[in-house]
């Protein structure tokens, strides 16, 4: 509630008011360009006006000094935390807390946010290109990962300190490059239609993990596959929602549904309040299909592939034809870069686009016939 400062008529010392009976006072003060109001209630204190005038320069005394302490002190740590109590809980949400945990906490946690520079950035990256937090990247993070853990971890929680002035502005960012010629996956199309034949043919009698693998050859992330609900499926309209707090942007976001994974759920239909890939042993969502991913690796014969490789082949796969721009294939994959995001999101139909995207696609498994 705003305060009514018209109230205030009568000076007492800088920075502070009071009513016509030196009941109530008004503080007000800047601290480091930011301006810090208070009202001091002395209206049920049976005082003599001398003693509330006393009372009330002590409490700004003290909120001046208490101001300062939590300005000077509080550590990235605890910016953070309050960064990430701020957000609507997200699996993405806590994939950015355990970012944080592993890679800022330890160089960066108990430093003062105030006192964090550019210089501190550029050590941070230098560390994490020298040696990573798991066997697969531990002779370095890849760009990718350090882009992930510096631009969409550790500067929206600085942003959030200089939004509640404890930093006084926003360092300047070092640009981070990522390697692209990595993404691009020799003879992709052959083997989108080779692991296409291997997915059916390993599960044509297993309808669980053929839809599974079905959504990761048509683009989608792990962390969509293993949240989405038969909620979100609507079968009669050939859509699937990936729901906000799954997804990287918070929004959810419609897209169209493959005609080979259609037919597949629809061997399987189950309670719309479950998942749709739940674990057969504990109910809940399951960790990362690696017995499964493994004998598709082995049948195919590729033995790179992983979850995210899926989306790999499929990007590089369907990037050629030229019935698919690229802002269309950005949007038909949820991306979430920045310039992605502003150039396009504000107009791109998700659904629309995936079903562009997916005509091409079931075109090239299903041929022509079959295509939509």
């Amino acid at each position: 509630m705003a305060i009514n400062t018209s109230e205030f008529i009568n000076k007492v010392d800088i920075g502070l008011k009071a009513n016509k009976e030196f009941t109530r006072f008004y503080a007000r003060f800047k601290l480091e360009g930011k301006v810090v109001q208070r009202v001091f209630n002395f209206i049920d204190k049976n005082w003599d006006k001398r003693t509330r005038v006393s009372k009330a320069k002590i409490s700004l005394h003290e909120l001046k000094e208490s101001e300062q302490t939590l300005s000077d002190s509080i550590t990235l740590d605890k910016i953070s935390e309050l960064y990430f109590d701020s957000r609507e809980a997200s699996n993405w949400t806590t994939e950015l807390k355990k970012i944080y945990t592993i890679h800022i906490k330890k160089p960066l946690g108990k430093k003062k946010t105030k006192d964090i520079k550019r210089l501190h950035l550029d050590k941070l990256i230098s560390e994490l290109r020298k040696s990573g937090k798991s066997p697969q990247n531990a002779n370095g993070c890849s760009p990718r990962t350090i882009k992930k853990i510096i631009v969409e971890c550790l500067k929206p929680i600085l942003q959030y300190a200089v939004d509640n002035d404890v930093l006084n502005k926003l360092p300047k960012f070092p640009e981070i490059k990522l390697n692209r010629e990595k993404k691009r996956v020799e003879d992709a199309l052959n083997k989108l239609t080779l692991l296409f034949r291997t997915i059916n043919q390993l599960y044509e009698d297993d309808p669980f993990y053929r839809a599974l693998f079905l959504f990761a050859l048509y683009g989608r992330r792990w962390n969509e596959i293993r949240t989405i609900e038969w909620k979100d499926i609507d079968l009669a309209n050939n859509s699937y929602v990936i729901r906000a707090e799954n997804n990287k942007i918070n929004i959810d976001q419609f897209y169209d549904l493959p005609k080979p994974i259609k037919e597949v759920l629809e061997l399987q239909m189950s309670d719309k309040n479950e998942l749709v890939f739940k674990s057969p042993i504990t109910c809940r969502e399951l960790s990362s299909p690696k017995t499964q991913i493994a004998k598709i690796r082995k049948e195919s014969n590729i033995p790179e592939l992983t979850m995210h490789y899926f989306r790999h082949i499929f990007v590089s796969a369907i990037s050629t034809s030229e019935h698919i721009s690229s802002t269309m294939l950005s949007a038909s994959l949820g991306h979430t870069s920045l310039e992605t995001v502003n150039k396009h999101y504000l107009s791109v139909d998700h659904q629309k686009s995936s079903e562009n995207v997916n005509q091409v696609v079931d075109t090239i498994l299903l041929g022509e016939n079959n295509a939509k």
